[in-house]
């Protein structure tokens, strides 16, 4: 009884763990990389970029995907397709199938990701705050073991092949874990016609403007922090340091995400105001580096470890059923990862122009007054839905 009532939470975990490795583990050993393969750097921005594009474009296929083979089949292929394209970068001796990898891992990651969002709806019913908190870790989990963990795998294996191909494991892990459930998730999703959620276009738009900016923030912040820290003159010991204290105070947040909600006693709607309130005073502290450091990175870890588990939730909480989550989900983080994926781009252009501090500073704090725009709209729209939820009851 135990096991059966344990196995979804390390389904979730399983998943959410393999859904960033395949794009963090690259960063560690780009140089290696670029060095024996003698490519550009522009088509060493293309493995990365790659598999964001797939989630921004395929994510619908996750519900198109449930619709026909089930969610537990389906989640079992796209485990493979993640696996089968970690797996081949053991033997990634040309630039070709190195590419080839990077568009395996973003097609299964597309896939994997609004499935879980509609499995979260169907399984953990009162506990989907705790589920989504604990998704949102499992993710942040595997981007720090995987950037953190790949040079040694590569030395261990002699080879940067090796210590990207480990990370095939935990998702053939996951995949036989999905395939140990016995739950009525393998069950093909019953189409719902029409928008059962009653969302209109604009409300969309703003759920996907939400999810878009707030992983935007995220990538940016990842991204040029450490060149901000440099040029703000912190040493390169330091620098790290300080991102390791937004990883995990970002990670804590995510983990600790029902534990937040129920200490800020303010709903969804509530702490989305909190954590982009939180995210701007961060951008307002990179404005007076050095003298801010520790502040803007505890502020800016807090606030996006809360908005991340909230883009995820706000899906189920617009839907009826596990159909209508996944396929909601699938269009907030279409268009929300093409969004999330030319921020840190844009970042950079803007740092070329006005200095780092100043270009990084600047364009952080703009995404967040429009973040702040958005969630009144989402905001008004959730309190619409709401209402009209304990209406019908």
């Amino acid at each position: 009884m135990k096991y059966k009532l344990l196995l979804p939470w390390l389904m979730v975990f399983g998943a959410g763990l393999c859904l960033r490795t395949g794009i963090s583990s690259l960063s560690p050993v780009l140089d290696k990389i670029q060095q024996e393969l003698v490519i550009s750097s522009s088509s060493l921005g293309l493995l990365t970029a790659i598999p964001v594009v797939c989630m921004g474009v395929l994510s619908p296929l996750g519900h198109a995907f449930d619709r026909h083979l089930g969610l537990k089949k389906s989640m079992i292929v796209a485990l493979a397709v993640l696996t089968i394209g970690l797996a081949l970068r053991l033997h990634a001796e040309t630039y070709g199938l190195l590419l080839l990898t990077a568009a395996l891992v973003g097609v299964g990651d597309a896939i994997i990701r609004p499935l879980l969002s509609g499995f979260i709806k169907e399984t953990f019913h009162n506990k989907t705050h705790a589920a989504m908190g604990l998704y949102a870790t499992a993710m942040g989990v595997g981007s720090a073991a995987a950037a953190y963990a790949t040079p040694f795998l590569s030395s261990g294996t002699e080879s940067w092949q090796g210590g990207l191909a480990f990370w095939a494991i935990p998702a053939a892990v996951a995949g036989v874990l999905w395939a140990m459930w016995p739950g009525a998730a393998h069950e093909a999703a019953h189409v719902q016609h029409g928008h059962k959620h009653g969302l209109n276009r604009l409300e969309v738009a703003a759920l996907t403007l939400f999810f878009g900016l707030q992983a935007g923030i995220n990538y940016t912040i990842v991204a040029w922090l450490p060149s901000l820290y440099l040029a703000s003159g912190f040493s390169q010991h330091a620098s790290s340091a300080l991102i390791a204290l937004f990883l995990i105070l970002q990670t804590s947040t995510s983990l600790f995400f029902p534990v937040v909600m129920r200490t800020l006693r303010a709903g969804v709607a509530g702490a989305m105001v909190t954590f982009t309130a939180l995210a701007i005073a961060g951008f307002f502290m990179l404005w007076w580096l050095p003298q801010t450091v520790w502040g803007a990175a505890v502020l800016l870890g807090v606030a996006t470890g809360g908005l991340f588990p909230i883009a995820l939730l706000l899906p189920l909480e617009f839907s009826s059923s596990r159909s209508e989550a996944t396929r909601l989900s699938g269009l907030t983080q279409s268009g929300g990862y093409l969004i999330a994926g030319v921020t840190p781009w844009i970042a950079g252009i803007a740092a070329d122009h006005m200095g780092a501090v100043r270009g990084i500073a600047s364009q952080s704090l703009l995404m967040g007054i429009v973040l702040i725009v958005v969630v009144g709209q989402v905001r008004a729209s959730y309190r619409r839905h709401t209402k009209y939820i304990r209406e019908k009851a």
